[in-house]
């Protein structure tokens, strides 16, 4: 499978608000979202220049914002970018947005070396552009300055296939064992019905590891979307599950079993 931007950009155009709404309908569970939200925290600092790269509708930008860093803004889809600026506005925070840019993760070109203090690629980027992966990474590391840290986050094979087992079983059984053997093999999801909603590789923690290591220190790793789907009305329990998942996010065996992987890597030099 080969890397087609533009097929990418005109899924996130139509896809529209329901990236934004995915973490409200239960599609990407809470916690999920608060091991993304907590590596910001450590990472990024009032005050610095932060570049926020597939950015979609802003749910990471509005957070950023919100920390005093000065943030710019990119992604591969002009749809998602209009929405962003609608939900950044709407939060009173436009000021702290730089720049709003289109552009692809594997060409950063429009921005020198060394520009930003942190880079910040999150959700499905590194996943999406399949092949492309270490073109990718070796962007967000040129255009990050040195001690700067570069925080991605990919979709997790170990993660997909506990997560939804069933599921995969169901698609053996129809599509026959060895189609299935030959996704855990490689990681590569089609966007065939039934299978993924576009191609993706999906990522083990020593692939990632692998991917990051070459270009300076990994200082932060996490599994997202650890716990299994629970229902919890409760404000209480639902602040239990995010504690409980932030309290083993980060454990050495829990890195792969997270429906994504999370890491932060510090560019050395």
């Amino acid at each position: 499978m080969k890397y087609d931007p533009a097929h990418v950009a005109t899924f996130f155009d139509d896809y529209g608000e329901q990236e934004w709404t995915r973490f409200d309908d239960g599609r990407t569970p809470r916690p999920s979202l608060e091991v993304h939200l907590e590596q910001l925290r450590r990472f990024v600092e009032a005050g610095d220049r932060v570049l926020d790269i597939g950015a979609g509708p802003g749910r990471f930008t509005i957070e950023l914002a919100r920390s005093g860093a000065d943030v710019t803004v990119a992604d591969l889809s002009s749809g998602q970018l209009a929405l962003n600026k609608e939900r950044v506005a709407a939060e009173g925070l436009e000021d702290r947005v730089v720049e709003s840019v289109v552009a692809d993760v594997v060409d950063l070109g429009h921005w020198a070396n060394g520009t930003f203090d942190a880079t910040v690629c999150f959700g499905g980027p590194l996943s999406y552009i399949l092949d492309g992966a270490e073109r990718a990474v070796a962007e967000l590391v040129r255009v990050t300055k040195p001690g700067g840290h570069v925080l991605v986050s990919v979709m997790s094979l170990v993660g997909a296939v506990t997560h939804f087992l069933p599921i995969l079983l169901d698609l053996a059984r129809r599509d026959g064992v060895p189609k299935n053997d030959e996704i855990i093999r490689t990681g590569l999801l089609s966007d065939e019905p039934d299978y993924g909603h576009l191609p993706m590789k999906l990522f083990r923690w020593s692939e990632l590891e692998a991917l990051l290591a070459p270009h300076g220190t990994i200082v932060g790793a996490s599994a997202a979307g650890l716990l299994p789907t629970a229902e919890a009305e409760e404000p209480e329990l639902q602040d239990f599950l995010v504690r409980t998942e932030l309290a083993l996010a980060e454990e050495p065996g829990a890195l792969s079993c997270g429906q994504h992987i999370v890491a932060v890597l510090r560019k050395d030099g």
